[in-house]
């Protein structure tokens, strides 16, 4: 065997004046340092996993002196509420990312419809403005029931097309412009709805857009190759939009958040709030403000008397703000999946 001659080896090395040991004895010599280093190598990895062990138990000992952690796991019913809570935020999880996949294909639904697609009117001139007619007269409509005042000569920022019609290459952008000048005032009008602490005058004061005539044609890169671009997925194209209104501080909140919660893809990017009145009026006149609204008002037509105007509404009520917004809407679309044709069935 091969054992016998590297055990007698050593049998002679540490046992010189012994004789050499004879066959029966150097196996079981083998054996034994075998079993021996066996033994040292289980006892190293025990006691690397003993090390292991202990620190876990540490780590344990120092999260049972949190004082939160002690109560609940003294509480019977805690280990439970625990589970429950552990449940319900993972419950939670998979719904919010079950809505955040969803909002692409909301967005991509959204700039269909404002882009007109399918539609006859977001691909012929005439059409087109027989649409920006029909909206114009139907927003001068909504705005008298929302309260809202509207110049008679509002034109959702396309006065240029009062006396003409686009020419067939403007059509799509002007579809996409006026699908959005419509949503943005009649968010306006949803946002007019909101409860008011005081009684405030809102107005839309002007809307501007990029129009195809306005806008610089694109620099094409140099070297850059013609025809359909070879990139499965670009930037997706973006609207900038300038609102001016004046409103309450109310209306305002309300119209930023009906915006951001839109399925139309809103950006306000910029925020400009002046105060209708710049300075605070002199003591003189809040005293007469206050002494000629300190007398009752006659019986209204209700047969109750109305609210005596109290002093926070004369300083701070009867007062507007004017805003001006930057807005982009971001035409969403989702990338095409394309399938590479296969050798020899290209047309």
């Amino acid at each position: 065997m091969a054992l016998v001659p590297w055990a007698d080896a050593l049998a002679r090395r540490w046992f010189p004046m012994k004789p050499t040991l004879n066959h029966p004895q150097a196996v079981w010599l083998g054996a034994g340092l075998l079993v021996l280093g066996g033994a040292v190598v289980l006892a190293f990895f025990g006691l690397s996993g003993l090390g292991e062990r202990q620190a876990e138990a540490q780590a344990l000992k120092d999260r049972m002196g949190n004082p939160a952690l002690r109560a609940l796991l003294s509480d019977e019913a805690g280990l439970g509420k625990v589970t429950r809570d552990i449940a319900e935020i993972q419950k939670l999880e998979g719904e919010l990312q079950k809505e955040v996949g969803a909002l692409p294909a909301r967005w991509a639904g959204a700039t269909r419809e404002a882009t007109g697609e399918g539609q006859p009117w977001a691909q012929d001139p005439g059409k087109w403005k027989d649409q920006l007619i029909s909206v114009v007269s139907y927003l001068q409509k909504a705005a008298l029931e929302a309260h809202v005042k509207m110049s008679s000569d509002f034109y959702l920022g396309l006065d240029s097309f009062r006396q003409k019609s686009p020419s067939p290459s403007e059509v799509p952008t002007l579809a996409l412009h006026l699908a959005v000048a419509r949503r943005l005032v009649e968010k306006l009008f949803e946002a007019r709805k909101v409860r008011e602490q005081y009684a405030t005058p809102c107005e839309i004061r002007g809307l501007t857009g990029a129009a195809p005539f306005l806008e610089k044609p694109a620099e094409s890169t140099p070297g850059a190759p013609s025809g359909r671009s070879t990139v499965p997925w670009a930037s997706p194209d973006r609207k900038k939009f300038r609102l001016e209104i004046l409103c309450s501080p109310e209306v305002l909140y309300e119209y930023i958040r009906l915006l951001s919660s839109d399925d139309w893809l809103f950006l306000v990017k910029d925020l400009a709030v002046t105060n209708q009145k710049q300075e605070f009026p002199p003591r003189s006149e809040i005293a007469k403000s206050f002494s000629s609204a300190a007398t009752p008002v006659s019986e209204g037509r209700e047969g109750k008397k109305q609210a005596v105007k109290k002093l926070l509404e004369i300083l701070a009520g009867d007062e507007s703000l004017v805003a001006q917004l930057d807005i982009e809407y971001i035409a969403w679309k989702n990338p095409e999946v394309s399938v590479p044709a296969k050798p020899g069935n290209t047309p």
